[in-house]
């Protein structure tokens, strides 16, 4: 194992020992390498603490290191960031197109636990979600895909166990799930272990609570909290915080329910507030980014379209040797046949012939040239903004640029990469999200004009088309938007 290696190792065992610990090892590694796994340290670290906003800034800092595995760790880190701050449907539109049916044997030893971790975020999206057979299903193919080796697989490992605890409870199986945390506390009995022995401890608590059982639920409580109570798990403190309150209510002693109700009131306070700029923080990321590659595609069209220019001039360059070759072909048929009539022979020229007329044929037909003459023409119809005119169709636009559907639909399939419903409705979404980020104005409007706005004939098709493309309703995007303003 490398130096680098090891200290990243370190560091990832202190996350559930003492995050400021952990935050201070990765940070001390940090000043000499800029590697993805110290970022997703750094992330994970700020999350236990309650520090959403330097967790996402964390997350959507650029990092370049060419990692086959980096793309998925990437991705693991945003989901992880949307499901920090109860955003559970875009953790559901990052996590699906990467962890469905991918079959263990397709993938390197070190993406396993990737991706083990990637199908135990989405176990823990689906039960926010209350869908406890999904859940159940990710739960088991991240057991499956952890290689079980080494510290990082017993957390997952236990993490799972914990999270299959929480379905049985959910289920209200709650001898099978005590079952569960009695073992999980003889497996998380050292320090390494005290934020997950305190979890188990707190779930158990939990479990007494729902079993009527107050007085076993507070003493599972308070073990919960003694070893962390003067850490900075401030997210798990809060939720103890608050399953102490609930049972000293019930077991009628109001000092230490004041008492703890007071705690967690402070304490939730603190990390809404917090929670509040991290979402801030992240609409304005997710836009900056989303401009970022807006220009960059800008760019990678710009470079195709000029490398499209020199293969159509080189095409043109070939085109004319060939042509000046037949020509000469051409003019030595012509000598020999005028030679042969002399004689009175007549060869076979009608091959030749045949020949020529297709090699003039071909050269009439120049695909490229149209294709670039459209490709300009889509651009200027995108500055325009007449996508929004909602009786743009695919014949009307056709017409508009001159040509006929089937090429139309040739062009926007081969370089936007979608058909042309999905082409103009993303434009017109695009233009919609630009309009209620830059005027404050439109959050006060209601749907159905905002549609219209946006060139939809209903409000029903302007909701599912935003939807499927932002994984937001527009109203939520809008509360959303209205919440930042606040």
């Amino acid at each position: 194992m490398s130096d680098f290696s090891a200290r990243v190792e370190n560091s990832y065992l202190k996350l559930y020992e003492n995050p400021e610990t952990a935050l201070h090892a990765a940070k001390e590694i940090r000043k000499d390498n800029d590697r993805p796994k110290v970022q997703d340290i750094l992330a994970q670290a700020y999350l236990l603490q309650g520090n959403y906003l330097e967790s996402v800034r964390i997350s959507f800092e650029k990092n370049t290191t060419p990692l086959s595995d980096h793309e998925l760790l990437k991705n693991l880190i945003l989901a992880r960031e949307f499901y920090a701050l109860n955003l559970y449907d875009q953790t559901s539109k990052v996590l699906a197109p990467i962890i469905s049916d991918k079959a263990k044997s397709k993938i390197s030893a070190s993406e396993q636990i990737l991706f083990a971790k990637l199908h135990q975020l989405s176990a823990q999206n689906f039960i926010a979600l209350r869908n406890l057979a999904a859940a159940r299903k990710s739960l088991q193919t991240s057991t499956e895909f952890a290689p079980h080796l080494g510290f990082a697989s017993k957390i997952i490992l236990g993490d799972n166990e914990l999270l299959r605890a929480t379905i049985l409870a959910e289920e209200g199986n709650i001898a099978e799930a005590l079952k569960i945390t009695d073992q999980l506390l003889q497996e998380f009995s050292t320090p390494r272990t005290r934020y997950l022995r305190s979890q188990t401890l707190q779930l158990r608590g939990n479990l007494f609570f729902a079993d009527q059982k107050y007085t076993k639920a507070v003493e599972a409580l308070q073990e919960a909290l003694a070893p962390i109570e003067n850490l900075t798990y401030e997210p798990l403190k809060k939720a103890i915080y608050s399953d102490l309150s609930k049972n000293f209510l019930m077991l009628n002693d109001n000092g230490q329910y004041d008492l703890y109700k007071n705690k967690y009131n402070k304490s939730s306070s603190l990390l809404e507030n917090n929670k509040k700029e991290a979402r801030r923080e992240l609409i304005h990321l997710r836009s900056s980014l989303t401009k970022e590659n807006n220009q960059l595609i800008l760019q990678n069209k710009r470079e195709h379209f000029y490398f499209l220019l020199a293969i159509l001039a080189l095409l043109l360059l070939l085109a004319g040797y060939f042509y000046f070759r037949e020509i000469q072909k051409v003019k030595s048929l012509n000598r020999q046949i005028g030679y042969f009539r002399k004689l009175s022979f007549h060869p076979p020229v009608v091959k030749e012939k045949t020949k020529e007329k297709e090699l003039v044929k071909k050269q009439l037909f120049i695909p490229k040239e149209k294709e670039l003459n459209l490709l300009e023409k889509l651009e200027l119809f995108e500055e325009s903004k007449n996508y929004l005119d909602n009786n743009m169709s695919l014949a009307t636009l056709a017409a508009h640029l001159e040509t006929n559907t089937k090429y139309l639909s040739e062009i926007i399939n081969k370089y936007k990469y979608k058909n042309f419903n999905t082409y103009i409705n993303e434009l017109r979404v695009q233009h919609v999200i630009h309009l209620l980020s830059t005027n404050p104005a439109y959050l006060q409007y209601k749907i159905s004009y905002i549609a219209e706005v946006g060139g939809f004939t209903s409000h029903s098709a302007f909701t599912n088309v935003f939807k499927s493309i932002t994984g937001m309703s527009p109203q939520e995007y809008m509360q959303t938007l209205r919440n930042e303003q606040l």
